[in-house]
């Protein structure tokens, strides 16, 4: 090999290496921005909701912390006080809580229940143990909402007609939570919660294709001319995302073994 050939040879070399770290430098390059978009479950545990954070990330509801609340998790709780005398099934009140946000003018407690799904390409709620139900996620609130007032007036025969419903604008339920529907409807407190506070008030938030969210509003004297206030200062906290705001849920490994039932390809985006 003469001196020329020497040299032609040491350039290829040299331009092969140079390629080989260009085209390292962009996969680093795209990993790191594909990091910016993805999120973990890990991630969205930091918010302090447990277990609810899966769902809300698979959901692609983005969560902000109020600013009038403080948010706490506590043991699984069941609402008893909501119970009537007449109700008489030993089942406890669904759902059972592990998160509720406390005012800080401690006059106003709220509950949260987020229905879980099985997967992110999922239309159905989930039951490990009960699959073969394939409850409907889109409908499901339906249910929800009727057994909440069988369990609060002890009546099996109630009707949808007779429910005290509130149904808010469809305006109000894109500006407040970027959901399809908002229903708001009155609950009997039987019994003192916590010996102060008196009165129940529901919001149900429910958009088409992703997981309905209910918040229980226990609040006292001191609230009750004011409980609008409570709501709005929680109008935002949870709020669906648009398809173009979309982030990637990086799946927990777990997720593998969980029973998926996909979802058709135009219920994909709402």
């Amino acid at each position: 090999m003469d001196k020329n050939d020497k040299l032609k040879y040491r350039n290829v070399s040299d331009m092969e290496q140079i390629r080989r770290l260009l085209f390292v430098f962009i996969v680093l390059i795209s990993q790191f921005g594909y990091s910016l978009y993805a999120q973990t479950i890990e991630d969205y545990n930091e918010i302090g909701l447990g277990s609810s954070s899966l769902t809300l990330a698979r959901n692609q509801v983005k969560y902000t912390l109020p600013s009038n609340f403080v948010l706490e998790t506590m043991e699984t709780e069941y609402l008893e006080c909501l119970r009537s005398k007449d109700y008489t099934r030993q089942l406890p009140f669904a759902p059972f809580f592990n998160n509720k946000f406390v005012s800080k003018d401690g006059n106003c407690i709220v509950f949260i229940d987020v229905v879980p799904v099985a997967s992110k390409d999922s239309k159905f709620i989930d039951f490990p143990y009960l699959q073969e139900l394939k409850l409907d996620i889109n409908t499901y609130h339906i249910s929800r909402i009727m057994y909440d007032f069988k369990f609060n007036t002890g009546k099996n025969d109630i009707s949808w007609q007779e429910l005290p419903l509130h149904y808010e604008s469809s305006k109000y339920a894109n500006m407040a939570f970027n959901a399809d529907t908002v229903i708001t409807y009155p609950l009997t407190v039987w019994k003192k919660y916590k010996k102060r506070y008196s009165y129940c008030h529901v919001v149900l938030i429910q958009k088409n294709g992703r997981c309905p969210i209910r918040l229980y509003f226990l609040y006292n004297n001191k609230a009750k001319k004011s409980l609008n206030k409570y709501i709005k200062s929680l109008e935002g906290v949870f709020r669906y995302r648009d398809p173009k705001d979309y982030i990637q849920l990086i799946e927990p490994q777990q997720d593998s073994i969980i029973h998926i039932i996909p979802r058709k390809k135009k219920n994909l985006i709402q």
